[in-house]
C-alpha cells in the first residue's frame, strides 16, 4: 500500500527514469511542432533576390516533394537575354527522385531527346506538357506513358503568365527522374511568383 503523496513507478523504473522519459517526450513533441514542412527545402529569399534585374517573372516552388534543395544558380542565357534560373532538388543518383527547374524568358537550350508526350494539364491558364522516356530508349517517339515516365526521365514545359505588368511571362522547364505525373503536377502547380 502506498503512503499519501507517494508516487508509484512501473516495475524497474525509478524517479530518474521517469524524469528522463518526460523530458524525452517533451523534446519530441516540441521538435514535431516546429518541424518544417516539405516546402522548407525551398529558400524563397534566393528567388526574391534573383528577381532583381530580371525582366521575366521569377517563380518560387512552394513544395519540393520532400526532396532537399541541392543547387540554385543564375546562368548566362546568351544572345543578350536575361540570365536563367537553374535549381535542383534531390539527386539523380538516388532512388528518391530528382527535379531540376529552369526558368527563363524563352528557352535557352534545346530540350532532351528520347522523350514523348505523356499528359497535359492547365496551370494559371497555361497548358503544361509532360513528356516521358521513349520505349526501348529510342531517340524519338510520338508518345510515352506514365510508367515510362516514372521509371525514367521526364521533361515538362509551360509558359507561365507575368506576375505583374512590369514583368514578362516565364518559360519553365522541369526535368525529372523517378517522378510520377502526380508529382510533376504538384510541383508545377505549386510555382508562385516571387513578388
Amino acid at each position: 500500500m502506498l503512503e499519501a503523496g507517494a508516487v508509484s513507478y512501473p516495475q524497474g523504473m525509478t524517479r530518474r527514469h521517469s524524469r528522463f522519459a518526460v523530458a524525452l517526450i517533451t523534446a519530441v513533441v516540441a521538435a514535431a511542432a516546429f518541424a518544417a514542412p516539405a516546402s522548407a527545402a525551398v529558400n524563397p529569399a534566393k528567388y526574391d533576390q534573383a528577381q532583381v534585374g530580371l525582366t521575366y517573372t521569377v517563380y518560387v516552388p512552394t513544395t519540393s516533394l520532400d526532396l532537399k534543395a541541392t543547387s540554385f544558380q543564375l546562368t548566362d542565357c546568351g544572345g543578350g537575354k536575361d540570365e536563367q534560373i537553374n535549381a535542383a532538388f534531390g539527386s539523380q543518383m538516388s532512388n528518391k527522385g530528382w527535379i531540376s527547374l529552369t526558368e527563363s524568358n524563352t528557352g535557352c537550350e534545346d530540350g532532351p531527346d528520347g522523350v514523348g508526350p505523356v499528359a497535359k494539364f492547365t496551370v494559371d491558364g497555361a497548358t503544361a506538357t509532360i513528356m516521358g522516356s521513349c520505349k526501348g530508349g529510342k531517340s524519338t517517339c510520338t508518345k510515352s506513358n506514365p510508367a515510362l515516365l516514372r521509371k525514367g526521365q521526364g521533361y515538362t514545359t509551360v509558359t507561365l503568365p507575368a506576375g505583374s505588368s512590369a514583368l514578362k511571362s516565364t518559360f519553365v522547364e522541369v526535368y525529372t527522374d523517378g517522378m510520377s505525373v502526380k508529382d510533376i503536377k504538384e510541383f508545377v502547380t505549386g510555382l508562385t511568383p516571387a513578388q
